[in-house]
């Protein structure tokens, strides 16, 4: 059921009739998200908790000072991290460790809205601000025995979200004074947060400065917990922003038991380096050290341009001087949308005609010739759907130069005479399948989430790797589909791979390829595809025997 249809639920009849609107938002997530009130929060798992992680150096003595300041009171804290894991319970006795055991509030938990629906951990992670939540707002029915303030806790020189800290206690027995003292305790751990970053970057500092000492090419990177990024010359000839945040996982991923390693990574420009790792301190720095790869050659640019960077070029050139052009792609690359730009900047109207309109050809070519003498772009939406009568009249348009975008499945799929047509046009474009242009999907991904929340939200860079490993067989199409799923479902904070449709989180086996087996696969596939699914006809378009084939299908895992 969706959210429009949550107010018809029994469920809703269950929420406080004095809610206040941020709460009866946060039940409308959680149900949308698929969490019901009676679902047991055992079913979640639990996670080792790290008790050297920089949070719980910096909250600790905090958390000690409130207890002793709640003093006889039922009320007690609980910790979350920057993924609202529970990692500290407060100094509780053994009864109410055993009431909050039973409860499923445990170490190692994730309490988010789409886990546990609303609650004084999950919905400040949400929203990025305090809230109450009492007794009965809760959505888990195990949980409206407590009442609970949360606050997030926020690093002041970074910005990130780094927990949620909540004050709980039995329902019922709220103070209006809870509220800005919890506020007070956070503003102290946020502060010990900045001191111990401060000491954290000056560490972090004397490594690299030690490191780049050193004799030899030996390129440095030093990542620091706190979002510091230092690099000598080699580094940044071999790594970019992104390569920066898959490093970042990379190294705060396992935890560190304070011995170095080596690792085999492959950058955003497809270079395979052995990089060692080095903690610094011990709390989240990283030093990186590895021998530039092919030293014989021209160092690798910076940023090399990807398909969109090359589509835009040629839209520019074809724009500028009124080409008619013909935009081939699979259905959801954006045919529609690239022909529409070619207008765009220009002035000139947009006068749209389809393929599946009946029409007949001199009918059709005045309709093309009025749109045409007004300064109007034509755009021939399924060009595979004309007759060969009006395919020839829109031929005689494009040769006698009228301004034209015409859109159509890839030139290899078309008839004789529609491909006569597309060999016609002065400009022509062949979008590419997003299988084909992963290094484009962050940008576009990023551009559609931006777009879904007004900013407010922002993918991972781990979500943003599983998004650029899948193949996408519905292209732009399908990504947007996906993109305001997510939307829908998470508006604002950070989207990590879990917030991810099910079908849409495990990279299938080609994510695991080389690039070089990637290229095989899809080589592969197509000659396949060509053929009807032949193996004996593929095996002869590919150039190699019948049993080479077989043999390829099964080591690459392609499904035929």
């Amino acid at each position: 059921m969706g959210v429009d249809g949550f107010e018809a639920t029994a469920v809703a009849g269950e929420l406080p009739s004095a809610a206040e609107a941020e709460i009866r938002d946060s039940w409308r997530r959680s149900w949308r998200s698929g969490v019901r009130p009676d679902l047991p929060l055992e079913r979640l798992d639990a996670v080792d908790v790290d008790q050297r992680s920089r949070l719980l150096r910096a909250a600790l003595p905090v958390l000690d000072q409130v207890a002793a300041e709640l003093g006889e009171t039922a009320y007690f804290t609980v910790l979350a991290d920057s993924a609202a894991r529970i990692v500290h319970r407060g100094r509780i006795s053994s009864r109410t460790a055993d009431i909050l055991d039973d409860t499923g509030v445990v170490l190692g938990r994730r309490f988010t809205e789409d886990t546990t629906g609303t609650n004084a951990i999950a919905t400040p992670f949400e929203l990025r601000r305090g809230v109450a939540v009492r007794g009965g707002e809760h959505f888990a029915r195990s949980l409206r025995g407590y009442s609970c303030y949360g606050y997030p806790i926020v690093h002041p020189a970074t910005r990130r979200l780094e927990g949620v800290l909540d004050l709980a206690g039995p329902a019922g027995g709220e103070n209006p004074l809870f509220g800005p003292f919890l506020r007070q305790a956070v503003r102290q751990i946020e502060s010990a947060l900045l001191a111990d970053s401060r000491d954290s970057e000056r560490r972090l500092l004397d490594a690299f400065d030690r490191a780049v000492a050193r004799r030899g090419e030996r390129a440095v990177l030093a990542l620091g917990d706190d979002g510091v990024v230092l690099a000598n010359q080699q580094a940044l000839d071999h790594f970019d922003a992104l390569d920066h945040e898959r490093l970042r996982e990379l190294a705060h991923g396992p935890r560190w038991d304070g011995k170095s390693r080596e690792v085999v990574f492959e950058t955003a420009h497809g270079m395979r380096l052995r990089l060692t790792l080095e903690p610094v301190g011990g709390h989240g720095n990283v030093l990186i050290r590895f021998t530039p790869a092919y030293r014989s050659h021209p160092v690798v640019p910076r940023r090399q341009a990807t398909a969109g960077d090359v589509l835009d070029r040629e839209l520019a050139r074809y724009r500028a001087a009124r080409l008619a052009t013909f935009i081939a792609g699979e259905a959801g690359t954006g045919r529609t949308r690239t022909a529409h730009s070619l207008a765009s900047g220009t002035g000139a109207e947009v006068v749209t005609v389809g393929g599946h309109e009946p029409v007949d050809a001199s009918t059709w070519l005045h309709r093309v010739r009025s749109a045409a003498a007004s300064g109007a772009l034509v755009v021939v939406e399924g060009v595979e759907l004309l007759d060969d009568t009006v395919v020839q009249a829109l031929g005689e348009c494009v040769a006698q130069g009228i301004w034209t975008a015409i859109t159509g499945p890839p030139v290899d799929r078309l008839g004789p005479r529609h491909r006569h047509l597309a060999f016609r046009c002065p400009g022509r474009l062949e979008l590419p399948p997003l299988r084909e242009r992963r290094a484009d999907i962050p940008a576009l991904a990023r551009a559609m989430l931006a777009e879904a929340t007004s900013g407010s939200a922002r993918f991972t860079p781990a979500a943003l790797a599983c998004l650029a490993e899948l193949d996408w067989p519905g292209n732009l199409r399908e990504l947007d589909h996906v993109v305001r799923r997510v939307a829908a479902k998470r508006s604002t904070g950070d989207i990590v791979a879990g917030d991810l449709p099910r079908e849409y989180r495990g990279a299938p086996a080609k994510a695991r390829l080389t690039p070089w087996e990637r290229s095989e696969h899809d080589a592969i596939l197509a000659a396949l595809e060509r053929n009807q699914g032949n193996k004996t006809r593929a095996a002869e378009d590919l150039g190699i025997s019948r049993g080479t084939l077989y043999n390829r299908i099964r080591v690459l895992r392609i499904r035929v």
